[in-house]
């Protein structure tokens, strides 16, 4: 029942597909033909009980076809075709104050949703085509409902009104139970495409290898420091001899290194600064709010905890890895610019003398 509640008013997170709206509405579709069939051998209208016979053959057959694969569209167009067509026989055979003219009105959301659904495939469903031919049938029914005696008596109006009000009931059944549907797919969507759009932000400011900021994410962090007027570092990183051991180990190799550097360093930085793989090998990390001691101590953290790391080649060598950073702070130039050529030119100094080193400001 809680399951049922979920489903009728959205909440469920199960996404019915057309084909499975189709073959759930051939079975009960069916069910209600079944039921349909003897209320009518009990009033003794036995042209549409036949008329139920057909009805229910024509069911079992759609449900046997969407087994095997039948088009869900041709289906479609056939469950809508017997719901007009018995519904005007009903009226005809025992008038409009039964109801069955209802249906009618039921074809109408559903001819919508069906547009929604089939508007991928290569059949297209245009409801208003549905629409003016449900309001043909319906104006011709109802006026030969007022013109003609209905073909059977079912009894007094009690009875009358009674399937009347099964009818509505059923009718209101089918308008929810599809509205629902329709409900729950727009929402799986909507979730859907949120989360695509949260993977492709995520890609737009993300490098895919490493899972580091790229230099669109340093961009934005530097313009809310620049508005919180904040002072920062820069620490401008390069690892050592990285060439050779692309060219000794193979690529896969040296990702596995620039993987594990750069886990070096989002466990080595505090929560508030930005990791950014600035190029090839090269990693930059922003550090807003952070003085010139500060940037240098984690800049030596860093480097500490790279010396430690030990990489195995798919040969089974082992491959130490080394870096030299170069680290400069925000009161060393007027814009970012400035700085991270300040830490470059330290980080190429350092290249120069010896490696395996942090170059701070006193070079």
């Amino acid at each position: 029942m809680k399951k049922l509640w979920e489903y009728i008013s959205g909440e469920t997170k199960i996404a019915l597909t057309m084909k499975q709206v189709v073959t759930y509405l051939t079975l009960v579709m069916a069910c209600i033909h079944i039921l349909l069939f003897i209320l009518f051998m009990c009033f003794d209208v036995h042209m549409m009980a036949a008329v139920n016979v057909v009805s229910i053959v024509v069911y079992i057959n759609c449900f046997i076809w969407l087994h095997f694969g039948k088009s869900s569209y041709v289906v479609f167009n056939l469950c809508y075709a017997e719901v007009i067509i018995h519904a005007m026989l009903a009226t005809f055979a025992v008038g409009s104050s039964c109801g069955f003219l209802l249906y009618m009105v039921c074809m109408i959301p559903i001819a919508y949703y069906a547009a929604y659904s089939f508007r991928s495939s290569s059949h297209f469903i245009n409801p208003v085509v549905y629409i003016f031919t449900t309001i043909i049938a319906f104006v011709i029914s109802k006026y030969a409902s007022w013109a003609f005696e209905p073909m059977y008596d079912i009894g007094n109006s009690f009875v009358q009104t009674s399937i009347y009000i099964v009818n509505y009931l059923l009718v209101v059944v089918a308008i929810v139970v599809f509205m629902s549907t329709f409900l729950i797919q727009i929402k799986t969507l909507e979730e859907i495409m949120i989360k695509k759009n949260e993977r492709l932000e995520i890609l737009s400011t993300h490098d895919v290898l490493t899972g580091l900021a790229n230099r669109r994410s340093i961009n934005q962090c530097y313009k809310n420091i620049s508005r919180q007027q904040q002072d920062y570092a820069i620490i401008l990183g390069d690892i050592d001899d990285f060439k050779h051991i692309n060219d000794t180990y193979g690529h896969t190799c040296g990702d596995n290194v620039l993987k594990s550097v750069a886990n070096v360093f989002k466990t080595s930085v505090r929560d508030c600064d930005i990791v950014c793989r600035w190029g090839g090998e090269e990693i930059l990390v922003m550090l807003p709010d952070c003085g010139k001691d500060t940037a240098v101590q984690i800049a030596e953290d860093i480097i500490e905890e790279i010396r430690k790391l030990v990489i195995i080649s798919q040969e089974g060598d082992e491959i130490k890895v080394t870096m030299t950073l170069g680290t400069a702070s925000s009161d060393e130039g007027k814009d970012i610019k400035d700085i991270i050529k300040e830490a470059d030119n330290r980080l190429y100094y350092g290249k120069g003398h010896g490696k395996n080193c942090v170059v701070d400001y006193k070079k």
